[in-house]
């Protein structure tokens, strides 16, 4: 909690805690930022597969046992963003499959969080592409549907489940479950706390249900309502039997207390019997059925009919209810071997005849220590104690040398035989603790050797954990700055893409979209959803079919390509694609740009108006004539011209007039007058042999019309043959 103050107080820039207070009580949503903040939200799909695996085996064979109508309750404490809700139900899911049964029985899985946040995510049930590294391709293809850029639960596990606000501190737990599973929760609360908790799930567990912990959480102090099933993987099984969970239960849930809800049943029901039966059924209990107690597995005495109190003793000190403490001398170590005995082999132990002496009396003690099994019972103990008194010697006179009677010595061979089998148990119950003792010293000793080297491995990971944090604040203070100026160039990039009119699109290698500009919807029907689907699969605006194969092209060729497409609209487009590449070099799809061309297209038909119409005007003309442009090119020329010189319309297309006249005619005169900056437009005479042609005597006029910008004119050049 203090980390995570101290990072909203760095993150406000406030100096102390005593700033960052008044500053929640000015800004009520800063309350409900830090509440968020203290949630730890860290989980996700079969986290620590073997424990998962663990589970699996457990909780298959506790379903093997279940009746098809009995439903399947598990409850998921602190579910987050629902990972691992759908990791149990997977799990279900795949025990439901295996089932040759036409009637399965029905899963009901109840998730709950703290974090409200965290309950929608996981309602909505979609998670990025990521999860692949969790679940292997069946469950991936069995249970998920791929979208965009990630993958949603399909609908046969998401109705398996109900999200829920639940606080596990104030509200009522659920009950009645087969699996409680509450990993990584505990570790963020205190240890009071714990010992609070841990009785709830006990309340909420079936009978053999289990209960699923994380592996840094244990339920210290609760041995004896819970079995261990797996310590390394922290998973537990609810005991058989009552436990006094009256006094456990002292926890701010709405579950009220045991022991106050079975008085209040026993007070309804007992104001609805006859008083006559009670008191005739008190009277057989106090004085007609044989004094008897019922223990739990420890010796612990639950409850006690009949008068007891010669069997059992309170001795001086602190009160203590357990029968080894409490039983008398004589029957000590008898009643000890029963008890083994009968909570080993789930049977019924008889004991006969063992004396015991009340002041002057001799008494013969017979007992039998019960295994329960019936429904509420189960575990329990039941002793029930016999007696008689001892058969009275009759005095008999003898001789001087008279020998004990025949009675007294078969009555002592059978002690002597009792006593010898007594021992002979107990010493094989010696022998046996003694080699359970011997292996557990072993194992507490090297317990103690990793605790040791455990502990000083902690103390120098606690100092190098602390330089740790010294250098995370540091790096997370350079985050901070390289997270503002990264915010800075995303707006500044996005106003840069925004109002440019090139149509921008990034393509992976599949030719899925990653980004584009809003220009580009007037070419594609594309939206804001369609990012992570192929560029194939969106409707154009232009004929191009081909687009798919040209970008591959330039994805593996790593040639640009520069194309001139038109909407249906009839807007023209110049499209250029390019090869995507990163930082370090590497070809990671393709570039399109989108530049509108239209107006452009359009100067050039005007242009390619005026040249038809002036190549219409020429070719009315007498003479051989051409037009030129600034640079000498040869725009337009009439059939003339190529007559009388001899020459094509290939050799002349858009070719430079002077390169004719220097290297062709060699004309140095033509060539000095189309030289000259502005010519005068007067006449003048030539005189020249031309190559394959002979002597020409020549008439040429120059014309120079020029436009509004002087850079920009044409020069009309007419020749007469004289």
């Amino acid at each position: 909690m203090s980390r995570r103050i101290e990072r909203r107080i760095a993150f406000h820039q406030l100096a102390d805690y005593e700033h960052y207070v008044n500053y929640l009580r000015e800004n009520p949503g800063e309350v409900e930022v830090l509440f968020n903040e203290l949630l730890i939200g860290v989980t996700k799909f079969f986290r620590d597969r073997q424990a998962f695996d663990a589970l699996k085996e457990r909780i298959y064979a506790l379903l093997r046992n279940k009746k098809n109508e009995e439903p399947i309750r598990i409850w998921i404490a602190g579910c987050s963003t629902g990972e691992e809700a759908y990791s149990v139900a997977i799990i279900i899911t795949e025990y439901l499959d295996g089932l040759q049964t036409k009637r399965k029985p029905k899963a009901q899985i109840f998730a709950t969080d703290l974090d409200a946040n965290a309950i929608e995510h996981a309602r909505a049930g979609f998670y990025f592409s990521n999860i692949i590294s969790e679940l292997n391709p069946q469950q991936l293809d069995r249970f998920f549907v791929k979208k965009n850029n990630g993958y949603t639960v399909k609908k046969e596990i998401r109705e398996m489940i109900v999200f829920a606000q639940h606080n596990l501190i104030k509200d009522a737990p659920f009950t009645r479950l087969d699996l409680l599973c509450c990993r990584n929760v505990m570790i963020y609360l205190t240890a009071e706390l714990q010992k609070k908790i841990i009785p709830i799930f006990h309340y909420s567990l079936n009978v053999n249900g289990l209960l699923f912990l994380g592996p840094a959480e244990s339920i210290s102090g609760f041995h004896d309502i819970f079995n261990i099933v797996d310590s390394k993987w922290k998973l537990f099984e609810r005991k058989e039997g009552v436990s006094s969970m009256g006094k456990l239960l002292d926890f701010p849930f709405h579950v009220a207390n045991q022991d106050k809800l079975a008085k209040t049943d026993v007070a309804i029901k007992s104001g609805h019997k006859n008083p006559i039966a009670e008191h005739f059924n008190k009277l057989l209990l106090d004085n007609h059925t044989p004094p008897s107690l019922l223990l739990n597995d420890k010796g612990e005495i639950l409850y006690i009919n009949g008068k007891t109190n010669r069997y059992i003793q309170l001795h001086p000190g602190e009160a203590v209810m357990n029968i080894h403490r409490m039983i008398r001398e004589e029957l000590k170590y008898v009643l000890g071997n029963a008890l083994h005995q009968a909570q080993s082999s789930r049977a019924r132990v008889e004991i006969s005849e063992i004396k015991i002496k009340e002041l002057d009396k001799v008494l013969l003690i017979s007992f039998c220590v019960e295994y329960l099994q019936e429904p509420g019972l189960q575990g329990l103990l039941l002793v029930t104690f016999y007696e008689k008194a001892a058969p009275k010697k009759t005095p008999r006179k003898t001789k001087q040398n008279s020998t004990i009677s025949e009675g007294a010595v078969e009555e002592l061979e059978k002690e002597l035989i009792y006593t010898k089998q007594q021992l002979h148990t107990t010493i094989e119950q010696m022998e046996t603790s003694l080699e359970e003792l011997k292996s557990t010293n072993e194992e507490l000793q090297s317990t103690n050797e990793e605790l040791q080297s455990t502990n000083e491995e902690a103390l120098t990971t606690k100092e190098e954990m602390q330089s740790l944090n010294e250098e995370l604040m540091t790096i997370n203070m350079q985050y901070q700055t390289k997270a503002e100026e990264l915010t800075q160039l995303n707006n500044d990039m996005k106003n840069l893409l925004d109002n440019i009119e090139i149509g921008t699109i990034f393509l992976d290698n599949q030719l899925n979209i990653l980004r584009f500009t809003p220009q580009v919807t007037r070419l594609f029907n594309v939206i804001s959803s369609d990012v992570g689907r192929s560029i194939t699969h969106i409707v154009s605006n232009f004929d191009y079919p081909s687009i798919e194969l040209t970008i591959n092209e330039v994805i593996e060729t790593l040639n640009g390509k520069e194309l001139e497409v038109k909407t249906k609209k009839d807007e023209w487009y110049n499209l250029r694609i390019m090869p995507y590449r990163t930082m370090d070099n590497f070809i990671n799809g393709a570039v399109l740009t989108f530049t509108k061309i239209t107006p452009i297209k359009s100067m050039n038909a005007q242009i390619q108006g005026l040249l038809s119409y002036t190549q219409a005007i020429i070719d009315r003309f007498p003479d051989a004539t051409l037009v030129l442009d600034a640079d000498k090119k040869i725009l337009v020329h009439n059939n003339l011209f190529l007559k009388l010189f001899h020459l094509t319309h290939a050799e002349v297309s858009e070719l430079s007039f002077l390169e004719i006249v220097n290297n062709k005619w060699d004309m140095k005169i033509l060539s000095e007058k189309l030289s000259i900056t502005e010519p005068t437009g007067e006449d003048f005479y030539v005189q020249h042999h031309f190559n394959g042609i002979g002597l020409l005597n020549l008439q040429i006029s120059i014309e120079r019309i020029t436009a509004e910008t002087e850079s920009l004119y044409v020069l009309i050049l007419k020749f007469r043959e004289k």
